[in-house]
């Protein structure tokens, strides 16, 4: 089974994963850190991005900040950059997949719908917070200033627009306990009851 688990910045795909990780023996396959992977200095996508971004361009690697900064405050550069990484980050996503032999697989991306990457998931997964509790966390844990946190959220698909294609949908505005349960029921339903330690 594949999941493809969707949720804004914030709203704790993490626990999520982790989770499935450690007590269903899932394999997680991290589309930004397959994008970064990709985009290491020397690497093909690496070389597209700066053609694309010269002003990102650091010696030969791409500053990221830099490229945060440009992408996040033009959408139509955010849009060139995504039309640039997601086809090859896609591509070795499923490389991955093929060659894996693990029953469940959960592929996490922040920017899921309308990526390509929903059409190889058998189940969408949708992990929902309150907005104010993710800015909440974004800047204590991540030490980002209210601005930038609001300004992330913006810039990706809103909560109905995950709720409407999610197969699943799970709460973790609360507890870690209680956000275990709902993962617990979830599995269960899927048969999915693999040698839980």
């Amino acid at each position: 089974m594949v999941v493809g688990m969707m949720g804004g910045v914030g709203s704790g795909k993490s626990t999520v994963l982790n989770y499935l990780e450690k007590h269903y023996r899932a394999y997680v396959i991290k589309s930004d850190d397959v994008a970064k992977e990709l985009m290491q200095k020397g690497q093909k996508l690496c070389k597209e991005v700066l053609a694309a971004f010269p002003e990102a361009d650091n010696h030969g690697e791409i500053d990221s900040d830099r490229l945060a900064q440009i992408v996040f405050q033009n959408r139509d550069k955010l849009n060139t950059l995504n039309q640039i990484t997601h086809p090859a980050t896609i591509a070795e996503i499923i490389r991955r997949i093929k060659k894996s032999s693990a029953e469940i697989i959960v592929i996490e991306s922040a920017l899921m719908l309308g990526s390509g990457m929903e059409d190889i998931c058998d189940e969408l997964w949708f992990v929902y917070c309150d907005k104010m509790q993710r800015i909440n966390r974004l800047r204590k844990f991540r030490g980002y200033s209210e601005e930038k946190a609001e300004h992330i959220i913006q810039n990706q698909p809103d909560d109905n627009s995950y709720n409407q294609f999610a197969d699943e949908f799970i709460d973790n505005s609360y507890s870690v306990e209680k956000t275990i349960e709902q993962i617990d029921y979830i599995m269960a339903k899927a048969n999915c009851n693999i040698d839980k330690s």
